[in-house]
């Protein structure tokens, strides 16, 4: 006999329960699962509680929850990702978009429309754009500037361009190269990165981030700082006069990226927290 929606949920909860008897996969997750396997949302759940589960339902169900219990992380259970009221594709070929990078999407459409000439050409670069969660949220909220994501892994090209299809973009293009390589002087009124910034070495990631999130899009050299070196100091070429650099950092490198900016002749260099209060962003002008 099936079960009924509400029974699944509770017996679910059950089934997710260590030798210690701790619930290790929230409630909230094993919504989001339940949601996608039945392709409707909570309030459909909530009203219709007593509703039994179809057999190709329940089967979708129990190998998301299956995945979830080895550990792999909801967003690529899903498939998917919410970032800043846009939902992305994500898989194992990119990071996973964190809720505290939307800040810097406010930022930049802020700090944008401030400079924003619509006599000119506007270009904002969005270097190592991954899913593109960050480039296509600025091109969705502003088509009228010429947002430009380039990206060096063919695999997470794809994603790319799975997510730049979602919807009718203008304005909008995607470049493969290597960080900032590709492009000439004074192209850029913006530039923003998130990033490799983590230390090979690190005792502070997450282990589903080890075990599941890509290497490249991780680690970097030099203490975390040596992708974060290059961007610095490929944007003095690329940015025009007066132009912005948005660069999202680790936990403790704060100081350090301030250096760097300092020892190439950047400006005005202001440093945004996230919401635990940590030094996350530091954007900068070139002179």
């Amino acid at each position: 006999m099936s079960l009924t929606l509400e029974k699944l949920v509770i017996q679910s909860l059950d089934d997710v329960k260590d030798k210690s008897g701790k619930i290790i996969i929230t409630k909230s997750d094993i919504m989001h699962c339940l949601m996608d396997a039945i392709g409707k949302d909570k309030s459909y759940i909530i009203a219709n509680h007593d509703v039994k589960i179809k057999n190709n339902q329940l089967i979708k169900f129990n190998f998301m929850l299956d995945s979830l219990k080895q550990g792999t992380p909801l967003a690529y259970v899903l498939g998917n990702q919410l970032f800043y009221n846009y939902k992305y594709y994500v898989n194992h070929d990119v990071l996973i978009p964190r809720p505290e990078t939307e800040i810097i999407i406010s930022e930049i459409i802020s700090r944008g429309d401030n400079i924003f000439n619509s006599r000119e050409k506007f270009n904002v670069i969005d270097a190592g754009s991954g899913s593109g969660c960050i480039g296509l949220s600025i091109n969705s909220e502003r088509n009228q500037w010429n947002i430009i994501l380039i990206e060096k892994s063919v695999a997470a090209t794809k994603i790319l361009n799975k997510n730049y299809h979602l919807e009718s973009r203008n304005n909008c293009h995607i470049v493969m190269g290597d960080w900032l390589s590709a492009f000439d002087e004074n192209t850029a009124n913006i530039i923003v990165s998130n990033p490799p910034y983590i230390e090979p070495e690190s005792a502070e990631i997450d282990k589903s981030v080890i075990d599941y999130e890509p290497m490249m899009a991780l680690f970097s050299k030099d203490q975390g700082l040596s992708d974060i070196r290059r961007i610095i100091v490929e944007s003095r070429k690329v940015l025009k006069k007066d132009g912005l650099l948005f660069i999202e950092n680790g936990f403790d490198q704060s100081d350090k990226v301030v250096e760097i900016l300092k020892e190439h002749y950047y400006e005005d260099i202001d440093i945004i927290l996230d919401y635990n209060n940590i030094k996350r962003f530091t954007i900068s002008r070139s002179p």
